[in-house]
């Protein structure tokens, strides 16, 4: 028999354990922005990570509102999102289209002037895999934030699809934490640091879903997150080295 959550009992403390982004933030981005904010940026840098801030208070936020039975304000705030995630989406997909162009540029001038000795179509498949786990997160974020907002009246499947939604956090502050501060460039040959936020991910959802299977509450929404959250992993390990995927990273970013 499925057990149905009271509102405020649905991961009463994730607010206060969504506090350690913060310092995972401040972490991963301190060599890459937070230590260069005195240097020239193109202004979609500060636009982004302006937004991300915001949507990284409104997740710590949300759940606390819920615990402290503030549901009004949680429902006026929840709308904001309507509009602040569309706005996510689309700086973070014109980060890493400057990104794109950036390297396309650099690369071209030294096949140009001989200081590449790749060819161009390799150097493109290249770039378009620098670019996959940016798209790779931004699919996690699109799916599981529509999914959470479908099922807003449903506050069980609600807070659970947000849960998978907020998990796509951990790989842009993790990844460069262990880059950028323990110099973690391989995990194993051939599997970078993002590979350690994905077992993580797929870890946390794992252990949610064993707590509803225990208590026999609706298991649809954390088997749904964990099997997209695979699939993605999966086709992540297979796709970005293919011509195919590169021309499609062009196609969108050049």
């Amino acid at each position: 028999m499925r057990v149905k959550d009271s509102i405020s009992a649905i991961y009463p403390n994730m607010g206060y354990w969504l506090m350690l982004f913060i310092a995972g933030v401040f972490g991963g981005f301190y060599f890459t922005y937070f230590s260069k904010l005195t240097s020239p940026f193109p202004g979609i840098v500060h636009i982004h990570f302006s937004l991300m801030s915001v949507w990284v208070g409104m997740a710590i936020t949300q759940p606390l509102l819920i615990k402290y039975r503030k549901l009004s304000l949680h429902r006026k705030i929840g709308k904001l999102s309507y509009l602040l995630i569309p706005l996510v989406i689309l700086t973070s997909f014109l980060m890493m289209r400057h990104s794109y162009q950036t390297q396309l540029a650099l690369l071209t001038e030294n096949i140009s002037n001989g200081q590449e000795i790749m060819s161009l179509n390799e150097g493109l498949i290249l770039l378009g895999s620098y670019q996959a786990i940016g798209l790779v997160y931004l699919f996690w974020l699109s799916i599981f934030y529509s999914l959470a907002i479908y099922f807003k009246k449903s506050p069980a499947l609600h807070a659970r699809f947000m849960v998978a939604t907020v998990l796509t956090f951990m790989g842009p502050t993790l990844d460069r934490i262990l880059y950028f501060w323990f110099d973690v460039k391989y995990i194993l040959p051939g599997l970078g640091p993002e590979y350690v936020s994905f077992l993580l991910i797929d870890i946390i959802l794992l252990i949610l879903l064993y707590f509803d299977f225990k208590k026999g509450r609706n298991l649809f929404p954390l088997i749904t997150s964990l099997s997209l959250y695979l699939l993605f992993q999966i086709l992540y390990f297979i796709v970005p080295l293919s011509e195919p995927f590169s021309k499609l990273m062009k196609f969108l970013l050049d």
